[in-house]
């Protein structure tokens, strides 16, 4: 009921980013054909975000999101990101499971307790949500910095995202491995397994949050699409791109990134109700967590190094700082051709990381962009 109830707000609600001309008139110029100008209703955004035709079929637009997917998948960082968030989904799944199978059959409680008990997990969510939300640990309530340079500076403070990835991620496996150690049974106490289960759901609710935040600041790339801001960068397109003029209103590849996602982890939590029942009866609970625990620390140390930046790529031409003088990035054959510069950077170089450096991260466009990649 609850899932048809928020499918049914999904589809009748507005949308919260809605494009100002969401309805109009797609125009391209046809490439057999320059004398040709083709219309269509701008829809289909997950088409038109990989290629210059609109779907005609829904098929297409369903076809174009497989192949998105498919491109997401295929990133190293990406791939790791993937397997973390899955795993840490299979593992809530299987606390659940294994919390309720230890209080019906070990300490022989009746079953309206045994769910009262299993609510500590969505109780221990439910407390992640100030930090989710970074109330507690906004940048905001320290000093901000006086200059631009100074936010390259390589420091750690209680706000950092560095710390804060940090703790999640390595007391998360530890919450799993001390929920396995609390459930022995009988003589340990009951409370021990249900406070070490609501700290799995509270930690793994902020990594939830974490990497999604993560994958939205990394992967969102509609302010560099057609349509978006084309009044300043009308010139640094391309030509088969300045053909393309649709007003974007939705995230393709970070809605295509938490598609595979999170179908992988409903397909692990599916797997993880059926193993566990196998491996509890053959080998015990704890086991079975441990096993789970363990390879959810290997996954982790994997999603360290994904997350680290570690090298340092150009993504604007030197020559924007030498008041527009020619070098090697500048290319003096397309004259109308100009950089794309977001915001003030301070630099011309950034520090990046693997997921960041994958082919369809914001990065890797703005390098296309600005020519700096051949891709």
């Amino acid at each position: 009921m609850l899932l048809a109830f928020f499918l049914l707000v999904n589809v009748i609600a507005p949308e919260t980013r809605k494009g100002v001309y969401r309805h109009s008139v797609h125009h391209f110029v046809d490439a057999t054909d320059p004398e040709k100008i083709r219309r269509r209703v701008a829809k289909g955004e997950i088409k038109l975000h990989i290629s210059n035709d609109g779907p005609a079929w829904w098929w297409e637009e369903v076809w174009a999101g497989l192949i998105l997917t498919k491109r997401m998948i295929f990133q190293a960082g990406f791939f790791v990101m993937m397997v973390y968030l899955a795993w840490i989904n299979a593992q809530l799944t299987l606390v659940i499971l294994l919390l309720g199978a230890l209080l019906s059959r070990d300490y022989e409680w009746k079953p309206q307790w045994v769910g009262l008990a299993a609510l500590a997990i969505p109780l221990g969510a439910a407390l992640a949500m100030p930090l989710a939300k970074a109330s507690w640990f906004s940048r905001a309530r320290t000093t901000p910095p006086r200059t631009d340079s100074m936010t390259m500076r390589t420091h750690i403070t209680r706000t950092s995202h560095f710390l804060r990835r940090l703790l999640f991620s390595l007391l998360l496996p530890l919450a799993g491995l001390g929920y396995c150690l609390t459930a022995s049974g009988p003589p340990l106490h009951w409370s021990a397994c249900i406070v070490f289960a609501g700290f799995v759901g509270f930690l793994t609710d902020l990594g939830i949050a974490e990497c999604v935040g993560i994958i939205m600041e990394t992967f969102d790339t509609c302010d560099l699409q057609p349509g978006a801001n084309t009044k300043h960068r009308a010139q640094s397109m391309s030509s088969s791109t300045k053909r393309r003029r649709t007003n974007y209103s939705s995230f393709p590849r970070v809605c295509a990134g938490f598609f595979a996602a999170q179908s992988l982890g409903f397909f692990l939590a599916a797997a993880a109700t059926v193993v566990s029942g196998r491996v509890t009866n053959a080998h015990g609970a704890q086991y079975a967590m441990a096993i789970v625990a363990g390879i959810l620390l290997g996954v982790t140390l994997l999603f360290f190094i994904a997350v680290t930046r570690w090298k340092n790529i150009r993504v604007i031409p030197s020559y924007t700082a030498d008041a527009g003088r020619p070098s090697k990035e500048w290319h003096p054959l397309d004259s109308e051709w100009k950089p794309v510069i977001i915001g003030n950077p301070s630099g011309h170089m950034r520090r990046m990381n693997i997921l960041e450096m994958g082919k369809w991260s914001r990065w890797s466009e703005i390098r296309r962009l600005n020519k700096l990649s051949k891709d």
